[in-house]
């Protein structure tokens, strides 16, 4: 094929009722360059890989299907996908999620190439809830956030909704040579499984070579599925991701001396995600250690520690929840 001027990266997983509608984005694409679609497809067992194999085959000019013989997980999936990428510039898409404006690719291409500064491209997006059918049109417009001109790698660590939740993978594009560029410095922050997240490290650290720039104009989709990489019903689970973003957070903070209000901050984060953690998980160890950094812990906290370590204490507080939960609702952020 003729060589391409953007890579789109697609990692996909058990997304065999979503995965073709994210390829279809991509083929709609109306552009005066070409492009090459790399599907990173992880051994999956619901049918995804024998779809994405059908796409090759049929438009075997634009998409190649990276995989193996066994399950790599996200990190590896990810390193081994973006090294078949060959363009200037990588978009991305999961597979799960898609893209419903057919200009994405030119829009943002064509504001890359007339600002070389820029490191990084990211646009509006619209929320799918699948279970629901429930669709919210630009979503940052909706929520009223103000995204901030060219983010600073402060603005990623202090944590604000408008760039956790309005930096969509599925919105953004960067040129290759500096992803590669924060990639190779510093492989155990985004090459190894340390860490859940595998993005917004990414664009954190662009944003410390390069300008970052918003497209206010949804031009993805972002479905919200029961259970995904980052939302489960397992509660487990969340607290478990939300550690790992508050590791994360913490060790940018260190790499780039952030002041201490901030620092401060997420390690607060840890210890609340973590105390959840303990009580779900009925782990006393990991209560205590939340105890030992926190030092004081509020009347709700000493619940949780004490359902941690405490069988009867853990089916009271249960039973507590759940019987608040009947009256209250918890809010959903994508909502």
């Amino acid at each position: 094929m003729t060589e391409p001027l953007v890579s789109i990266l697609m990692l996909t997983y058990n997304h065999a009722p979503f995965i073709a509608q994210a390829i279809e984005g991509v083929l709609q694409q109306q552009t005066n360059f070409p492009f090459q679609l790399i599907i990173g497809e992880d051994c999956s067992t619901d049918g995804t890989r024998e779809i994405v194999f059908e796409y090759q085959e049929e438009h075997s000019d634009i998409i190649r299907v990276v995989t193996s013989d066994r399950n790599v997980g996200v990190t590896e999936n990810l390193c081994r996908t973006g090294k078949a990428c060959r363009g200037k510039y990588v978009a991305f898409c999961e597979g799960d999620d898609y893209w419903h404006h057919p200009h994405k690719l030119q829009k943002q291409m064509d504001y890359m190439e007339s600002h070389p500064g820029c490191g990084m491209v990211y646009s509006s997006y619209d929320v799918y809830h699948v279970r629901s059918q429930k669709r919210i049109k630009d979503f940052i417009k909706y929520r009223k956030w103000k995204m901030p001109k060219n983010p600073s790698i402060h603005n990623f660590l202090e944590g604000s909704d408008a760039i956790g939740y309005g930096i969509l993978t599925c919105t953004v594009m960067v040129r290759r040579d500096y992803s590669q560029q924060v990639v190779e410095r510093d492989p155990y922050l985004h090459q190894t499984r340390k860490f859940l997240m595998g993005d917004v490290q990414l664009w954190a650290e662009i944003a410390t070579i390069a300008q970052l720039h918003y497209i206010p104009e949804s031009l993805a989709t972002h479905n919200i599925l029961d259970e995904s990489a980052t939302r489960s019903k397992d509660a487990r689970k969340r607290w478990r991701f939300g550690i790992s973003n508050a590791e994360l957070m913490l060790y940018l903070c260190d790499k780039y001396n952030a002041p201490s209000s901030i620092k401060k901050k997420r390690e607060a984060d840890w210890c609340y995600c973590a105390l959840r953690l303990a009580f779900h998980s009925r782990s006393a160890e990991l209560a205590d250690e939340v105890r030992r950094k926190k030092g004081t812990l509020t009347g709700r906290e000493w619940l949780l520690y004490f359902g941690a370590r405490y069988a009867a204490f853990y089916y009271v507080c249960r039973v507590a929840v759940l019987g608040r939960n009947l009256f209250r609702k918890e809010p959903d952020a994508w909502l």
